[in-house]
């Protein structure tokens, strides 16, 4: 796999002179290289490192890839307790470790590794490019149009990237010689940086080629797609210049063509790339975008992406960390006693982000929309062929499978030490019930693998499942036997209803259960790559690329567009074609985890045809007429609405459409780190976090009446399900912190250090 777009050491000052001058035959190194054309080139590629800032290691994905209200940390490790809960140890601007203010210095700027990395960096190698390229000579200038058409998007993407996190930063357009005279950097208005972005931006779409067969370079598409986003960011706070601080701050100036430009850019986008494929140029099977087979890299190859990070297999230009996607979002597997240790089989556990119940319970139809089971690992296989250390059978499992779920053509099991989880077996399975369909405890522990389950219940009335005689099962108690087909528990009357109990020892897991049992929990498959560490090295960094935009998102970007221009008809008409896509199609097979476990599908809340329900599950009939998005899904009283779980807030149908964009997007991106960055600019966020993340709301939030958050019969105290938030999330959390180390490098016009007053000026409200 050959990629074009690589990173040279940093081509920047006297950083890896040596590593670049044995990549380019120059006697020496320095400024003066970067007037050539082959500086410029070299200068070029080197500033692509910019769009590895996401995927690579904690600073990506703790500012863009946490903190929503589908997305929230995990429970592994007290920093991640305390940035989930939004504490102010965690969030302070005079954080430090690993926590969320060190993280914000990093996309500010930071050297690591020999490399310098972040958004001032980034700017500062595009500043020399665009100076150097204005003292060109013509035929020189027309030779190289495109790299700076190329050079615009980074200076643009960079300063995208820093003012989501913080809002108003220093607008930076001229390089600098040497140290500079002082560090009097003042932060610039959103409305000016906008102004610089779009201008710069424009120009980038008439000057950048449709197509190019250098793998990994920025199109017209990719800067025409980020415009979109931009105009729509600008119109979304237009009329925000007198609202509450943390609105305000996001407001970007108002012009009143704002809307039509972002449809505009978005439709030049998807008219160039809709005949890519039969679905408006959408990879037709969703989970085509995610495949993971040894050696195998087609993922990158769909044409569905607009533009992506480029990573490389043999891990030669993939910098200090590479790309860790793929472990940062994995459960940990090996805690459980489930012979599924640490392999190339599965990601590594570090367990560090996880969805929230509403990022599982957002998908309202399993059965017909396809993104749930392809988004989501729902079960593991075993793969330890001593089957070390599995969970054996006792004496009351062993009698419920016998008498009630062992095939008949099976031997009945013992009570034995030997694991009862078989190699290349089913070992671990996942479901994400509602409190209203538990499933009966008994059951859950008694199949052949660990089944970890969000609700289930006791015995009736806690008296045990079983006749005994002496110790011996004799039979069940009356009424005690759930059926094995469909093991809901209609009437809890009499019984324990619990919250997230392990299936393996009955440990309570999620919430704030305890750092040691919290780190088990639905993982996404999206990062999966048995191919990390070139294929032999279980810890090893990964080298798939990382998406930057898709097209999907570009028709969702549309879709909010035509909606708030009141054209519905077209809006649903884009929305309906993300939703096509992600029907179940003629050809596919559904997971039977999904037919004969799926709750919803047991109690018939969404339906399979009969056909379509014996193995091995191949779909015959599109699922996409059910999960077709018709308008209701925003009017105010019907079913469907209620499943989009709404804020209270959201008191109009148009604020109910532009969350359901938002719910959607949610669905279709989640785990690709632009959830968080697309609320904030929405101005939703707090609302989203507030109502739907128990873990980082405040006690004054219980969640939605559609969706209350969990509280069971056995939490006590402030531990585990209670009903209320847990964290201190407030709304100047909607924007972070500036480091107090930055504001303490920084000195006025004359060279002398910020005084307290204007330190305080400079910080964010709320820090």
């Amino acid at each position: 796999m050959k990629k074009y777009i690589i990173l040279t050491a940093l081509i920047f000052a006297t950083v890896a002179c040596e590593d670049f001058l044995e990549e380019k035959p120059v006697t020496t190194l320095n400024q003066d290289f970067y007037k050539t054309a082959d500086g410029l080139e070299s200068l070029v590629k080197g500033s692509y490192q910019i769009l590895r800032f996401k995927p690579d290691y904690n600073q990506g994905h703790y500012l863009f890839g946490t903190c929503s209200d589908v997305e929230v940390f995990s429970w592994s490790n007290a920093d991640r307790v305390a940035m989930g809960t939004y504490a102010i140890d965690a969030w302070g601007p005079a954080a430090t470790g690993t926590r969320m203010t060190p993280n914000v210095n990093s996309l500010i700027g930071s050297t690591s590794g020999g490399v310098s990395e972040g958004v001032y960096p980034e700017v500062s190698r595009c500043n020399i490019f665009l100076e150097n390229y204005d003292n060109l000579d013509a035929a020189t200038q027309t030779k190289l149009a495109a790299r700076k058409g190329e050079i615009l998007f980074l200076r643009s993407y960079s300063y995208y990237m820093i003012t989501n996190v913080v809002g108003a930063a220093p607008l930076i357009l001229k390089s600098y010689k040497g140290l500079p005279e002082n560090f009097s950097y003042p932060k610039e208005s959103l409305e000016n940086i906008y102004k610089q972005i779009i201008s710069d931006l424009r120009l980038a779409v008439t000057i950048l080629p449709a197509t190019t067969t250098d793998v990994g370079r920025v199109t017209k598409p990719a800067a025409a797609h980020l415009l979109s986003k931009l105009y729509l960011h600008r119109a979304q706070a237009a009329n925000w210049d007198g609202a509450e601080p943390h609105l305000k701050m996001l407001y970007k100036g108002k012009v009143a063509t704002d809307l039509d430009s972002a449809k505009f850019y978005a439709t030049m986008v998807i008219d160039q790339m809709k005949g890519n494929t039969t679905y408006g140029g959408l990879e037709p099977d969703f989970s085509n975008l995610w495949k993971n087979a040894t050696g195998d890299y087609t993922r990158e190859k769909s044409k569905e992406i607009i533009l992506a990070a480029q990573y490389e297999p043999t891990l030669t230009y993939n910098g200090r960390y590479g790309n860790t996607l793929v472990h940062l979002y994995n459960s940990n597997h090996t805690s459980l006693r489930a012979c599924t240790p640490r392999t190339m089989d599965y990601g590594r556990p570090y367990a560090t982000a996880g969805p929230s119940d509403w990022g599982l319970d957002m998908y309202t139809d399993r059965a017909n929309d396809s993104r749930y089971y392809k988004t989501f690992l729902t079960d593991y296989v075993a793969t330890d062929a001593k089957e070390a250390g599995g969970k054996p059978w006792d004496a009351a499992t062993a009698y419920y499978y016998n008498n009630r779920l062992k095939p008949a053509s099976d031997p009945n099991v013992t009570v034995s030490t030997a694991s009862k989880i078989k190699y290349q077996k089913r070992s671990i399975v996942y479901i994400e019930n509602s409190k209203d369909e538990p499933f009966d405890s008994l059951w859950v522990v008694s199949q052949p693998y660990i089944m970890m389950v969000r609700w289930m219940v006791g015995s009736p009335n806690g008296a045990g499942y079983f006749t005994k005689t002496g110790s011996t099962i004799t039979g069940f108690k009356p009424g005690a036997d759930v059926n094995p087909a469909n093991p809901i528990v209609t009437d809890i009357t009499g019984r324990k209803l619990m919250y997230r109990i392990s299936g393996d020892k009955g440990e309570p897991f999620g919430l704030d259960r305890g750092n040691a049992v919290a780190q088990w929990y639905v993982s996404p498959r999206k990062w999966l790559d048995i191919n990390r560490g070139k294929g032999t090295d279980p810890n090893g960094s990964g080298a798939i690329d990382f998406p930057i935009f898709r097209l999907a998102e570009t028709y969702l970007i549309r879709a909010e567009v035509n909606g708030r221009l009141g054209l519905f008809t077209e809006a649903i008409a884009d929305l309906n074609v993300v939703r096509k896509r992600a029907a179940f199609h003629s050809g596919e097979k559904r997971s039977d985890v999904l037919v004969n476990m799926e709750p919803t599908v047991l109690n018939g809340k969404v339906t399979i045809p009969a056909g379509e329900k014996v193995a091995p599950y191949a779909v015959t009939t599109d699922s996409y007429s059910k999960i077709a998005v018709d308008g209701t899904e925003w009017q105010a009283g019907t079913t469907r609405a209620k499943r989009e779980n709404y804020p209270p807030t959201a008191l109009s149908d148009m604020e109910r459409f532009i969350h359901f964009i938002y719910n959607e997007k949610a669905r279709e991106f989640i785990f690709e780190l632009i959830n968080w960055e697309d609320l904030h600019n929405a101005g939703i966020l707090y609302d989203r976090v507030y109502y739907r993340d128990n873990m980082g709301a405040p006690a004054s939030s219980t969640g939605t009446a559609d969706f209350p958050f969990p509280a069971d019969d056995i939490s006590t105290g402030t531990i585990g399900a209670r009903g209320i938030g847990k964290g201190q999330f407030q709304k100047f959390n909607t924007f972070k912190a500036w480091p107090q180390s930055f504001l303490e490098l920084l000195t006025d016009e004359q060279g002398s250090p910020l005084s307290s007053e204007a330190k305080a000026a400079y910080q964010n409200p709320g820090y």
